[in-house]
Parts: C-alpha cells; sequence; structure tokens
C-alpha cells in the first residue's frame, strides 16, 4: 500500500477581486501547513494556484495515516490508590475507568516523589482521508477576508459566492462538505471557453488538465510569465511600459490572456504623458506604448480574458471605451488651464486638512513659514520656496486632480510651467517624494524645503492631537513621512537641526496643539526610522544606540558620528578601551562624581593620577578643536592612545581613596575623561 499521497483543495467562486486572489491563496496553503503540522501528517511540498474563479492548493507525498502515539497516563499514588487490605480504593478505579481499562491492567512507576499507577497504551493513528474534512474546514475559517459575502439564504460567508469544492487525496473523493458545497473530483474550465465541469482524476494532473481541456492557466506566475512574452510579442513599434504592480493585477483578473494592440487619436498625445499613463493604467488597465526615447506613443496593449474569434472587434470594443476617457480628461485639462493656479487657492479654504488642524489653506500658510524657513537653511532660494508653499496644493481643486488623485503635484507642476519660475513649478511636483521607500527623492533644493515642510508639518500636528501610530496601524502614513525626511536629509546631505524645525512647525500651529510632548515624540519617532533604515542596511543597531544616546539632532551629524563608532569599533584596542569606558562610567554611577567638583591638579599625591591628568588636560584642546568641525573619529583615535594611562591608573591609583576630598577630585578627573568620550557616543552600548 502506497503510504503517501498527493493531495489537491480547490474551491472555486465567482470572480474574486485581484490583488486578493494570490494573498487568499497563500493564506490558505499556511492554514493547512499549520493545522497538517498538529495533526503530525508530513508532505514534501505545498504550491498554491490561483485565478479570479478559484484558488487551489496541492500538496505533494502527504502521508495516508498519522504515525501511532504512545500515550501516559500518571495516576494517583499507590497509599491513596489501594487500601491497607490492599484492595483498589475510589481512586484506583476512578484513574482506571478514565484510561478504559480494569485496575488490574494497570502497572506502577516510581520516582523521587514515590511510587504512582501507571497506564502506556499506543493511540493507534488515524487515516488521513478521516482527518482531512476537518483541517480544510478549519485553515479555511481561519482565513482573514475583509468584506466577505453572503449569498441565498444561508448565513455562510466567504470571499464570494462559492459554486464548487474539489477535494482528493490520491484518486480519491474526500466525503465532506465545505461551506455547503459537496466535494468532488470536479471543476470547472473558462466561463466561456469551457464551462463544463472537468473530471480530474490524479491532484498532479489538475493545472495539465485545466489547461489543455478548460483554457486555464491555473499558476498565476505562469499565467504573468504569459502574459509579459505575449505583451513583447504583439508590440511591433516601440515597447510597453510593463508596471510590475499592474502585470500582478490583470494576472489576477484573467484566466486566458490574450494581448491584442489598441490605438487612439494623437492628438491626445498634447496632454501631459502623465495623464495618459494614469488613465490607461489605473482605469483601464491597459499597458501603454512608448517608442525609443521614451516618448508615449498613441498605441496600448489590451490583455483579454477570451481568445475571439472576432479580435478586431474587441480591439473596436476597447478603443471606443478608452476614447470617451480620453476626451473627459482633455475637458478637464482644457477647462483647468482656463485660470491661474494661484486662483485655486481661495477654494482650499473649504477643504478640511484634519478637523482639530484647520482646513487645507491654514496648511498652506504654515507651509509658506516653515518652507521659507528651511529654505533659508539650506541655502535654498527663499523667495522660491514661499511661493512653491503658496501653490503647493492648489492643484488639489482642479478637475483632473479630483478626477485622478494619483496626479496631485504631478498636474501643479504642469499648471504652474506657465507663469511661474521653473524651480517653483519642479517644487509643487516633488514635495510628495519619496512617495515609497524606493522611490526618488526630490532633486531641487527648493524641492527639498517643501517636503520636509509638508512631512514635518503632518508630523507635528497629528502628534500634537495625538494622532500618532498604534502598533502597526499607520492609516495616515506618518511612518512613510517620517522615513522621507530621513531620506532627503541623509542623502541630500543638508544639515539641519530636526528639533528647531520642530520647534518652529509647533509654533506655527499657533497653540492648536494639545501635546506639549509632541516635539520630543516626533524627534524618537524619525530616530526609529533612521534605526529601520540602518537595519535593512545591515548596520550595528548596537552601535546606533552608542550614538543615540548622546541625542544628536541633526541627522547628518548622526551619520558621521555612526560611521566613526563603526571605524572606531574596528580598531584592535577598541573592545579594551570600551571596557575601561564601561569601568569609569560604573564608577561614576555608583558614587555620582559631583558635577559641583572641578579637578584640581594641586590635589594630585600619584605618578600615574598626574600622567592621567596631564593627558586629559592636553588631548582635551584638541578634541575640543576636533568635535568643532565633526572630526568624530578622529577623537576616538585620540582616546584610543590614552589607554596606556587609563590601564597605568587603575592598576595603581584607588579612586575610592578614604580621604572624601582626594576621592572627590579623582572622581572629578573620570567625569572629565567621561565627558570626552560622550562627546561622539556612549560607548558603553557597544560589545
Amino acid at each position: 500500500m502506497n503510504k503517501h499521497k498527493d493531495f489537491l483543495l480547490e474551491i472555486g467562486t465567482e470572480e474574486m477581486p485581484p490583488r486578493q486572489v494570490g494573498e487568499l491563496a497563500s493564506s490558505l496553503a499556511a492554514n493547512l501547513e499549520k493545522e497538517l503540522k498538529e495533526q503530525a501528517l508530513t508532505y514534501e511540498s505545498i504550491k498554491t494556484y490561483s485565478t479570479p474563479r478559484r484558488i487551489a492548493v496541492l500538496i505533494t507525498n502527504l502521508i495516508v495515516k498519522q504515525p501511532d502515539q504512545p500515550i501516559e497516563f500518571r495516576g494517583p499514588p499507590i497509599n491513596i490508590a489501594f487500601d491497607k487490605a490492599g484492595k483498589p480504593a475510589v481512586a484506583a478505579e476512578k484513574f482506571a475507568e478514565t484510561c478504559g481499562v480494569n485496575v488490574d491492567q494497570l502497572t506502577r512507576i516510581e520516582d523521587k516523589k514515590g511510587t504512582f499507577l501507571f497506564y502506556k497504551t499506543i493511540k493507534p493513528g488515524k487515516s488521513t482521508l478521516e482527518l482531512l474534512p476537518e483541517i480544510v474546514a478549519t485553515s479555511i475559517k481561519k482565513l482573514q477576508i475583509p468584506r466577505a459575502m453572503r449569498w441565498g439564504d444561508s448565513k455562510i460567508s466567504f470571499i464570494r459566492p462559492m459554486h464548487w469544492v474539489m477535494m482528493l487525496l490520491g484518486n480519491e473523493i474526500i466525503p465532506a462538505e465545505i461551506l455547503g458545497v459537496k466535494a468532488s473530483n470536479q471543476t470547472f474550465g473558462h466561463r466561456f471557453h469551457h464551462p463544463e465541469a472537468i473530471t480530474i482524476s490524479e491532484p498532479k494532473q489538475y493545472a495539465e488538465v485545466l489547461a489543455q481541456k478548460g483554457f486555464v492557466i491555473a499558476d498565476a506566475g505562469k499565467r504573468r510569465q504569459k502574459i509579459r512574452e505575449q505583451i513583447a510579442a504583439v508590440v511591433k513599434t516601440g515597447a510597453a511600459i510593463i508596471n510590475e504592480n499592474l502585470l500582478d493585477e490583470v494576472a489576477d483578473l484573467v484566466e486566458w490572456p490574450v494581448a491584442l494592440v489598441g490605438s487612439f487619436n494623437p492628438h491626445f498625445l498634447e496632454m501631459p504623458p502623465e495623464v495618459l499613463i494614469t488613465l490607461m493604467e489605473k482605469q483601464q488597465r491597459y499597458f501603454p506604448i512608448t517608442d525609443a526615447a521614451k516618448k508615449l506613443l498613441p498605441y496600448f496593449v489590451i490583455i483579454s480574458n477570451i481568445a475571439s474569434k472576432n479580435p478586431k472587434q474587441v480591439i473596436a470594443g476597447n478603443e471606443r471605451v478608452i476614447r470617451a476617457r480620453l476626451t473627459d480628461a482633455e475637458y478637464f485639462y482644457r477647462n483647468d488651464l482656463r485660470f491661474a493656479l494661484i486662483s485655486y487657492c481661495e477654494k482650499l479654504k473649504s477643504v478640511v486638512f484634519q478637523a482639530k488642524l484647520g482646513s487645507l489653506y491654514d496648511k498652506t500658510l504654515r507651509l509658506q513659514s516653515l518652507a521659507s524657513f528651511i529654505a533659508a537653511k539650506i541655502n535654498a532660494n527663499v523667495e522660491n520656496a514661499q511661493r512653491a508653499a503658496e501653490l503647493s496644493k492648489c492643484d488639489l481643486m482642479t478637475s483632473m486632480v479630483w478626477e485622478f488623485p494619483e496626479l496631485q503635484g504631478v498636474m501643479g507642476d504642469y499648471y504652474a510651467r506657465g507663469c511661474e519660475q521653473k524651480e517653483v513649478a519642479t517644487a509643487i511636483k516633488e514635495q510628495y517624494l519619496p512617495r515609497f521607500s524606493q522611490d526618488e527623492i526630490p532633486i531641487t533644493d527648493v524641492g527639498c524645503a517643501l517636503a520636509l515642510a509638508d512631512r514635518i508639518d503632518n508630523l507635528i500636528g497629528l502628534f500634537g492631537i495625538n494622532k500618532m501610530p498604534s502598533g502597526e496601524k499607520d492609516p495616515l502614513g506618518l511612518r512613510r513621512a517620517a522615513m522621507g525626511i530621513v531620506r532627503i536629509i541623509l542623502e541630500k546631505k543638508l544639515t539641519l537641526d530636526l528639533k528647531e524645525l520642530l520647534g518652529q512647525a509647533w509654533l506655527n500651529y499657533d497653540a492648536l496643539l494639545e501635546n506639549n510632548e509632541a516635539i520630543t515624540q516626533v524627534l524618537h519617532f524619525i530616530y526609529e526610522r533612521l534605526r529601520y533604515l540602518y537595519l535593512e542596511q545591515g548596520k550595528s543597531v548596537n552601535v546606533f544606540r552608542a550614538v543615540l544616546a548622546c541625542v544628536p539632532t541633526d541627522l547628518l551629524d548622526f551619520e558621521n558620528r555612526f560611521e566613526a563608532v563603526t571605524e572606531f569599533n574596528k580598531l584592535p584596542d577598541a573592545g579594551d578601551l570600551v571596557e575601561i569606558y564601561k569601568r569609569v562610567r560604573n564608577i561614576l554611577e555608583k558614587n555620582g562624581g559631583s558635577a559641583d567638583v572641578k579637578f584640581n591638579k594641586e590635589l594630585v599625591t600619584e605618578q600615574a593620577e598626574r600622567n592621567l591628568a596631564e593627558l586629559v588636560a592636553e588631548e582635551t584642546k584638541a578634541i575640543t578643536e576636533l568635535y568643532k568641525n565633526q572630526k568624530y573619529f578622529e577623537i576616538l583615535a585620540i582616546l584610543v592612545k590614552a589607554k596606556p594611562a587609563l590601564s597605568d591608573f587603575f592598576e595603581k591609583v584607588m579612586v575610592m581613596a578614604e580621604d572624601k576630598t582626594l576621592r572627590s577630585n579623582r572622581l572629578a578627573l573620570l567625569k572629565d575623561l567621561q565627558n570626552l568620550f560622550t562627546l561622539v557616543a556612549d560607548l558603553s552600548w557597544l560589545v
């Protein structure tokens, strides 16, 4: 008898929402994996399949029977289980009854605590065929489905109404009913090409049979690749823009992809290319086509879900739809151009930014102040920064952005080009950069000033009314905003005091904010994003903590310190010096090296103490000068040279002398030494 068989589960439904299909199949597979493990059912591999109308899981070489389980029960102590005459007491009889045997079938076990009744048996493993219905039902029940649907009179719910369930273990149908649907060995092909039932005799035949008979490519990865290959084959002039997210979505919309090329009137190319690309990708799920110079062409790729006998009719239908869409967009664009961008500013008064933080017009006023402040700090054009801030949200009131919100900033750039300086127009677009983790950052200085101002205003305002993220939830995108601040400052190498900027942003709210800790909280929040960035880059968490202990408020200064400590940590003597520093810090913490007591060289009694004092005095001048120029590694290198004097001091000098004056003076010397170390970082964090 074969001890292993393949298992196939397929759930057929109405068309499911794209983007959720693959995730649902993966979640189902993960749940099945967990349930199988709990039942000690081993297998070789697990693979998912998904299309708009089905999710499936294929598990290869699944063991057909649970292993037998040894079961041991320890009962009551012998002196309680039996009376003085040796007859079984109630405790023994109850224990035997629980085990399902007679008292004389029980054995005894002895340990440190005494002798006890004992029963050992083997629980036969159940067949996998018997266990699978409950395993599958539990796995489906645990799926996290947003907006699950009900159908008919039933209270059963799923992502979409369910039509069929296929459950096979080898060539056997698993007798089960899942969400009101009886399992069988039948699936269904493409809705139009093969709507009839298809019998699957073996799980491993599933994908092949569906493709050959049912016109369904069940493997989402293969469907995705098929679409990519078809696009390359049908585009004869230029190349298609293949947005990976769009490719994923389209792959989840079709079961049998067929690529076709459509066209539109070239006069629509007079509109900004971003408008046409957004319309084609977001509204129509088309792939735009560009020439060798990346200039948009009046063609697009349609991915149809049917191999039509008359593809020209399919193309014509899609061309009619996009013609109407483009005509609407052209109207919006021409209508917006009738008015100067600044004319939309007054309308911002009617749009609430946040109930407690005022309107978008109020935000615009704050941005003008903060962007100008930042521009002055980074030597950008202050007037341009103020003007860009004034215009920054105006395009939100245009018809085009109302229709396509993702074009905010982009349309502001186009609408400002005719009457504003180029740097101002570009900054309006750049204020939203970076939009995601790997996105580009602003190129212009004015764009940087506006992008930073926008994010800082959001952070201070929302933290100021206690709207900070909690757990994994961040509906207002504050983590993304903080990461944007980090990336802009570090990648553009901008010297900015974050605490000063946050304080300026706080003042701009003019007493609207209720959380007095907002500035400190936002500063820590931004540094937490920096820590996350460093983790992604494989940098040391301990070095990060060492630098953070000094609370530098300039991110560029923080990075300089971080690099210096990282290099210092590679030196042969770094470990010994860190241990000496920890000793200094521990002595001061335990004995409170008083800040009021200043070191007096006249009180020195030991040569080793004198040597260290002279070294500290001598190097303090050099270190002070290096600190002004942020030469942090050089500071640490000087401190490394102090290792012999420090070692000699601790070997020959009793810091905690009985004489209070002498003891305080030596603690003051160590305090002066510690102050030199902590100019760069708290080295006690280093391991």
